[in-house]
Order: structure tokens, then sequence, then C-alpha cells
């Protein structure tokens, strides 16, 4: 194993990232991607609440449903998806009345996909994907930092000097 005692440039840092334990290195990537997440998450909550939540038949199901998840680890590559979380059991599929809405299928948020791509009878009307489109600068640069800060954490902690955007 190389020893590596400080990190400058990019030859340094593609060096210093091989040397690092593979279980480090996922958990570096997996952590930045949810921070980046992050700001799409916030502006699909946004468009769903303007987009729909002044409706009547609005009753806060698909905002309080959307989340981040990490996919299962599959060596080295990670994915990260701003989601709808499906509720668990049957008891929250029943059909319920929420905030004097009659919901036939209780808590379960499966119709934002409806409304993302639309039917044949309905036409779309997006609420992700303008999130992501609004936000993918910002959540690169979310990522960077992230990134960044992890591994600034790890030297510290490993006596080890690096200095960042170098």
């Amino acid at each position: 194993m190389i020893s590596i005692t400080e990190v400058q440039g990019l030859k340094e840092l593609d060096r210093f990232l091989e040397t690092l334990p593979e279980e480090i290195q996922r958990s570096m990537l997996s952590g930045s991607l949810r921070d980046a997440a992050k700001p799409i998450m916030d502006q699909a909550m946004l468009n769903v609440l303007t987009e729909f939540g002044g409706s009547p038949r609005s009753s806060g199901v698909l905002f309080s449903h959307i989340t981040r998840s990490k996919t299962k680890k599959t060596g080295l590559a990670a994915r990260v998806n701003v989601t709808l979380k499906r509720p668990r059991g049957g008891a929250s599929k029943q059909p319920q009345i929420i905030n004097g809405v009659r919901k036939p299928y209780g808590q379960d948020p499966f119709y934002g996909r409806f409304l993302e791509f639309g039917t044949s009878k309905m036409p779309a009307r997006p609420w992700l994907r303008p999130a992501a489109i609004a936000k993918q600068g910002e959540s690169s640069a979310m990522m960077r930092r992230a990134l960044e800060k992890r591994m600034l954490a790890y030297c510290k902690k490993n006596g080890i000097r690096y200095v960042p955007g170098v």
C-alpha cells in the first residue's frame, strides 16, 4: 500500500483515492450523492406544492412521500434516487379520508408517476423532471463540496495534508 502524506494536484488526488479502502470510497461517494440529491428533492416538493397543493383534491400524500433513496451496493457504483416512499402494509393502502379528500388507496402515492408522465386519458403534469433540470447546477456543486468535505475529514483524521481545489 502506498503511503501518501500530502495531496495537492489531480494526479496526487487520483493516486490518493486509489489508496483508500473500497468501503471508505463507497461511503464518501454515496454520502456525497445523498447530499447532492437534497436540492432536487426540495425543488420537487416545492413543485408538487405549487402545482397540486392548492387544489381541493390535494391531500398532501404526494408531497409528504417524496424522499431520497440509495440503491443497493454494486461495487463502487452508487446511485441515489429522488423517489416516492411507498407505505408498507395493507392498512395504509385501504380507502381513507385525508384532509376531507376521499383517497381510495389511502397513503399510497403511486399516482405520482401518472402525474409525471401522463396517461392515455390525461396529459403529463411533470413535477420531478423540472426539479432535476432546475437544480442540476446546484446539485453538482453540492456534490463537489460534500465530497471535498468528506475527504478533508478523512485526511485530517489520518494526518494527511490535503489542499482542496488545487
